[in-house]
């Protein structure tokens, strides 16, 4: 029975050093470090898209919270809001458009400076009050008629502009499709609206020497009495 025993023995110790000890592995992501750092980023930079867009809309895109709370658009200043001396050169650009449109609806032309300045017809007429000595010119490019006056006493003082635009000779605007008479359309003789607009801009830089068509472009800002999205909204 002992040499039985002994080769019993021997076949379990062989089956012992054969068999692996069972033990516990805890396996863990290769790139769990990469992972973490780009959820951060990812995270970071949806943040920054947020605000940035937020921000652009804010501050840059017409018509946003900015422009509504000012009541204007960015191209625009409030008449509200000038110094006393620029809404009165205002008020008289307003006056002396009247009296140009009164010629234009006699004569079928706009007139020239010189002739409005004669009649003393503000602001074209020199005025011991009005402290910026602007120079009025008149330029013309097709239906569109500038009335522009730059100053002559240094660049502190903004130059102003009056933009007038004819309507074609066939068509046009109809007062009684469109908004009528408002704070850019007037109605001439016969029946057509003619748009007109009031502009300034300071003198860092000087304003290009021909017709100004687009004055936005170039850096001029409309005036404004009446908010555009109140006008807007009666539509």
């Amino acid at each position: 029975m002992k040499p039985q025993l002994r080769r019993i023995s021997n076949r379990l110790r062989v089956f012992a050093r054969t068999t692996p000890a069972i033990r516990t592995v805890t396996v863990l992501p290769p790139s769990q470090s990469d992972e973490g750092a780009w959820v951060f980023l990812t995270s970071g930079l949806i943040s920054l898209a947020a605000l940035y867009v937020f921000a652009f809309q804010l501050y840059h895109t017409p018509g946003s919270v900015e422009d509504r709370t000012s009541g204007a658009f960015s191209f625009q200043v409030m008449f509200r809001d000038l110094p006393s001396q620029e809404q009165r050169e205002f008020r008289l650009m307003q006056e002396g458009f009247g009296e140009a449109k009164r010629r234009r609806a006699a004569s079928g032309q706009w007139p020239e400076v010189e002739p409005l300045a004669n009649a003393e017809i503000p602001p074209f007429a020199q005025d011991i009050v009005d402290k910026s000595a602007l120079a009025w010119s008149r330029r013309q490019q097709g239906p569109i008629i500038n009335y522009i006056g730059v100053p002559t006493n240094g660049t502190e003082t903004p130059a102003f502009l009056i933009l007038i635009q004819e309507p074609p000779p066939t068509g046009g605007e109809d007062p009684s499709l469109t908004m009528g008479v408002d704070e850019e359309h007037q109605l001439l003789p016969d029946g057509k609206l003619l748009h007109v607009t009031y502009w300034k801009r300071s003198l860092s830089t000087p304003p290009s020497s021909g017709p100004i068509i687009d004055p936005a472009m170039e850096g001029w800002f409309q005036i404004r009495v009446g908010s555009p999205f109140a006008i807007a909204g009666t539509q």
